[in-house]
């Protein structure tokens, strides 16, 4: 991309995280809800994007002004769009840590490793989000109905 579309990018982001933190700051608490609250996801998924829009902001600012830039590679997104469609399909049927895991091994070989680092990341990806999710705040992973849940 160029870079006014990087700078003008990264300021649309940095705007929508802050629409949907105040959007999820506005989310009532029940008397039912955890530690986490209804907001918290959504203001951790606004902290990333912001983040994003922040890096992406800094990117371009550093580029030279009248720098070539790279083609866009359309092809590796339409790739990437197509394993982030096949893990959705894959979840009711695997499971999320499976699911999650041949996800993270897929996008590892797309983007050029090889060998066992596709295998270790994937399982270091499924590790974390288990010891985050089921671990560290108590919720459970969806079973696949290929191995009796759902």
């Amino acid at each position: 991309m160029s870079r006014a579309a990087d700078l003008a990018l990264g300021a649309s982001a940095l705007a929508l995280a802050g629409g949907y933190a105040a959007m999820a700051s506005a989310l009532p608490v029940s008397l039912l809800s955890d530690s986490v609250g209804p907001g918290g996801v959504p203001l951790m998924i606004a902290g990333l994007m912001a983040s994003a829009g922040a890096v992406l902001m800094l990117r371009a600012a550093l580029v030279a002004p009248g720098a070539a830039s790279e083609r866009p590679h359309h092809r590796r997104t339409a790739g990437l769009a197509g394993l982030v469609a096949l893990y959705v399909l894959a979840v009711p049927l695997l499971g999320y840590p499976p699911a999650l895991g041949l996800l993270g091994a897929a996008v590892a070989w797309f983007a050029g490793a090889r060998g066992v680092s596709p295998a270790l990341f994937a399982a270091g990806l499924a590790g974390v989000f288990w010891l985050m999710f089921v671990v560290v705040l108590g919720i459970p992973f969806p079973v696949g109905s290929l191995f009796g849940g759902l």
